[in-house]
């Protein structure tokens, strides 16, 4: 046996205590002295991203150490802190609160309008029976969802609960979105809606352990809130009676465990709505999650820049006496004895302020002037970093434009996409499940026909089909832009109907019946053209 793998005072000690302990102890430092040097070896032939990315021997990468984790490390039990600080920002102002409010314009604005859009082929249905199917729809669904009454709380309609669930996801990383029913005199229509904070839904205090993440009875396990299986399946939420911050509730905090699932019908009892950034991720993760560190120091940075401009515009001027009488001009005489000590010394900055201050008491180095040249391009740079991370260009995050209108134009684009890749996982998680668990009551009780709803998938998937319009991207040059549209109509490169969505998201068939009836209005406006005698002066069709 080699030098190095004899066993060393400790090992030795141990043995002669329990030759077992003692053997097995030495066994394993021997493996990782092997496994260390290993990796030395390793480290010394690497090539390809061993050179350079996953590098263990450049000087710059030395000092980066990571300790890589699961989801469930790196973000579901990291979520509380999250959430707390990301709130904390969007409160305090700043891109914390613009780059949430920026999106939750564009993507949501007034409203992401519902139209039905149903498989009239697969339902053996003509093209006028199509249209008057859907009309009918969405005039039954406006009178649910333009209505409080669609709501739990008996608080917001259909639109206004779109706002709330898009920033609340946004802002505190998801938001849960819970059915139910709830009988009202003002529409026809039970099924109702309610949204709950991300902060509800938490592991019960029940299940032991300080982490977030609990094993359950059956061998499933719980992580933030969030119940699956042995397979992954998300099989419950558990829901806390109240939030778990509300301060002054001296109620006991109950979880509830919602199932994800009806057993009976298999539609969703609970929507979970959030962005997933990796694979087997649970929770979600605020928006601005990624720039917290920057937005934070930034905002520290304004402040303090702030703050010493506002003392660099106080002038202030200070009288030194050269009577040591120890308290002139800072407050009147008791008696000859009293003087002003150190401590009742107090004065503050203020505008047009003169102090005078005791003998032996002097201010050095007052210089009110205060000017930062890299002020503006810093701020703007770090602007620039922060809106990459967050997907919005730093012209649409701060609301100033400046450049040309090629630019310009470029930047709302490059946002547009990201609002609407925003807008379509909003769409599904959110706006289409709802719309889903509306129909099946408006048909369940007779409001809509639809045969083979409940009987068939497939069919109630044909029936169930919508388009959902938000508001347009807006126009740097309006003229330009439908002269555009027109060329791409007359080159089959787009329709109509996608033109009048995509530019102000209106409905192609709504304006077409609009002119229809402007149209006939401007006719029988138009007055009657006089009849002109002929050359005898006669009027056409006298004899």
């Amino acid at each position: 046996m080699k030098k190095r793998e004899q066993p060393n005072w400790s090992e030795r000690a141990l043995f002669l205590l329990s030759p077992e302990r003692g053997n097995k102890k030495f066994l394993q430092r021997i493996a990782r002295e092997r496994e260390a040097e290993r990796k030395e070896r390793k480290a010394m032939a690497a090539s390809g991203y061993g050179n350079h990315g996953a590098s263990t021997t450049l000087n710059s990468m030395i000092g980066w150490i990571v300790g890589g984790g699961s989801a469930e490390d790196d973000i579901d039990l990291h979520g509380a802190t999250l959430r707390q600080r990301a709130r904390d920002l969007y409160a305090g102002g700043g891109l914390a609160r613009s780059g949430p409010a920026t999106l939750t314009t564009n993507v949501v604005g007034w409203g992401i309008q519902p139209k039905p859009k149903i498989d009239a082929e697969l339902l053996g249905m003509s093209d006028e029976a199509c249209d008057e199917w859907e009309r009918n729809a969405q005039r039954e669904f406006r009178l649910w969802s333009s209505n409080v009454m669609c709501d739990a709380e008996r608080q917001k309609n259909f639109y206004t609960m779109q706002q709330l669930a898009f920033r609340s996801q946004l802002m505190s990383g998801d938001v849960f979105v819970l059915f139910g029913m709830k009988e009202n005199k003002r529409t026809p229509y039970q099924t109702v809606i309610r949204i709950l904070e991300a902060d509800r839904v938490s592991t019960p205090d029940s299940y032991a352990g300080e982490s977030e993440s609990k094993e359950t009875d059956s061998g499933g396990r719980i992580i933030d809130g969030v119940e699956i299986d042995r397979d992954g399946t998300v099989v419950k939420y558990h829901i806390a009676n109240h939030h778990p911050l509300l301060e002054g509730n001296t109620q006991e905090i109950e979880w509830q465990p919602i199932d994800a699932f009806g057993a009976d019908t298999g539609f969703p009892n609970i929507l979970h709505i959030m962005a997933v950034e990796r694979p087997e991720q649970r929770r979600g993760i605020p928006f601005v999650a990624a720039q917290i560190e920057q937005i934070k120091q930034l905002d520290r940075y304004l402040t303090s820049e702030l703050a010493a401009n506002v003392v660099s515009a106080m002038l202030t001027a200070f009288v030194v006496s050269d009577d040591d009488d120890g308290k002139t001009g800072l407050e009147d005489a008791v008696n000859e004895d009293e003087k002003v000590t150190d401590d009742e010394l107090k004065m503050e900055l203020a505008p047009g302020a003169i102090y005078s201050l005791p003998p032996g008491k002097k201010i050095q180095e007052i210089n009110p002037i205060r000017a930062n040249s890299a002020f503006e391009s810093f701020v703007s740079t770090l602007i620039t970093i922060i809106g990459a991370g967050m997907g919005i260009p730093k012209e649409v995050l701060i609301k100033k434009y400046e450049s040309n209108y090629t630019a310009a134009r470029g930047a709302l684009l490059d946002f547009w996409r990201e609002v609407r890749v925003q807008r379509t996982a909003f769409n599904d998680s959110f706006n289409q499940p709802i719309y889903e668990a509306w129909l099946a009551e408006a048909v369940a009780t007779g409001r809509i026909e639809a045969p083979g709803f409940f009987d068939d998938p497939a069919i109630r998937q044909a029936w169930c089909g919508c388009m959902w319009m938000g508001a347009s991207m807006g126009h740097v040059d309006p003229l330009k832009e439908v002269k555009a549209a027109t060329e791409r109509i007359a080159n089959n490169i787009s329709t109509q109907e996608q033109e009048a969505s995509e530019y102000n998201g209106n409905d192609w068939l709504s304006n077409i019946r609009q002119r229809k009836k402007e149209m006939a209005a401007f006719d029988d406006m138009k007055p009657a053209e006089p009849v002109k005698p002929n050359e005898e002066g006669q009027q056409n069709g006298e004899s």
